[in-house]
């Protein structure tokens, strides 16, 4: 606060009477400004230098049986989703409806959700754990909806615990089970 009054004071007192009045003007300015910093500096410290909260999900590890989805192969995907109205949107989904619509909410919500991929055959195997690799941006994920596109009727969709950092994806005859791996 000393160098802000004294460089102000400095200021003032090398330039003419017509700067004095904006001078005045900018140092009012930054008192309220420090007064506004001061007063949030909690808020505007957790901002920039806590640990972001959000989807923890880290590794995937995924087992099949050969009965799966009535002995068919599955299409599987995990969305992390960024945006909370693309978020209630998705929860609202089944698989069914998500795999039909979902090249028109890529093209819509390019920047608000990532999708990783997997297409499982029907066999007895479990598979070396995947590993999630997130975007490095400002946006916190918010949650992760997994979706298995099975031909039995149901919703085959599960959101993942958010403070899951490992889970297993067990593909079972009628459905897929999401549990954390601790």
């Amino acid at each position: 606060m000393r160098k802000i009054v004294f460089s102000l004071f400095f200021f003032f007192s090398t330039t003419d009477a017509s700067s004095i009045a904006t001078g005045s003007v900018l140092a009012m300015s930054a008192a309220s400004s420090l007064k506004t910093l001061s007063s949030d500096k909690e808020s505007i410290f957790s901002k920039f230098f806590s640990p972001k909260k959000g989807l923890l999900l880290e590794k995937v590890t995924i087992s099949t049986e050969d009965d799966m989805n009535n002995h068919a192969a599955v299409k599987f995907h995990i969305v992390i989703i960024y945006d909370q109205e693309l978020l209630d949107e998705l929860k609202k989904m089944s698989a069914s409806e998500y795999f039909h619509t979902i090249i028109q909410l890529v093209r819509d919500n390019p920047d608000k959700m990532k999708i990783f991929e997997w297409q499982l055959s029907a066999q007895k195997r479990k598979l070396p754990a995947s590993e999630l690799e997130y975007e490095d941006s400002n946006m916190v994920p918010l949650a992760a909806i997994a979706y298995g596109n099975y031909g039995s009727p149901g919703a085959h969709r599960v959101t993942v615990p958010p403070t899951a950092k490992s889970i297993r994806v067990s593909f079972e005859k009628q459905d897929f089970r999401v549990e954390e791996k601790k």
